[in-house]
């Protein structure tokens, strides 16, 4: 490895972990850089179509650890994380988490979608 590669993969943001609560944060300060978009539909079925068409894709699996951890409320990520989202992904994303703060989906609607996200990466071999 070069020295600019270890000195990159050294640096505190790039391996400093977040909580969900911390990342949906980050998220959310990095999303006012774009402009915004109006979300279409169902976040949870457009968040599992989105993964179930690309499970193999670093951003499908990224977004499956996030509707987990919304899900769930767990889990971890690593603040560089947040710039492997493409802007439309990014805007899905804080749709997603509008959605759960609203409450406006049942918990069934969450478990159902963070399970065939689940399954559309295993059938993937993620």
């Amino acid at each position: 490895m070069s020295e600019q590669g270890a000195a990159t993969s050294l640096r505190p943001e790039a391996t400093e972990l977040l909580s969900p609560v911390r990342f949906q944060e980050e998220l959310r300060r990095v999303a006012r850089f774009f402009r915004s978009r109006l979300p279409v539909g169902d976040a949870l079925e457009g968040t599992v179509r989105k993964i179930e068409q690309n499970p193999a894709f670093a951003q499908s699996r990224l977004l499956t650890r996030i509707l987990t951890a919304l899900t769930y409320e767990l889990g971890e990520f690593r603040r560089a994380e947040v710039s492997a989202l493409d802007a439309e992904t990014l805007f899905m994303v804080i749709t997603l988490m509008d959605v759960h703060a609203a409450g406006t989906s049942t918990r069934e609607e969450w478990v159902r979608a963070a399970d065939a996200a689940k399954a559309a990466q295993l059938a993937a071999g993620g």
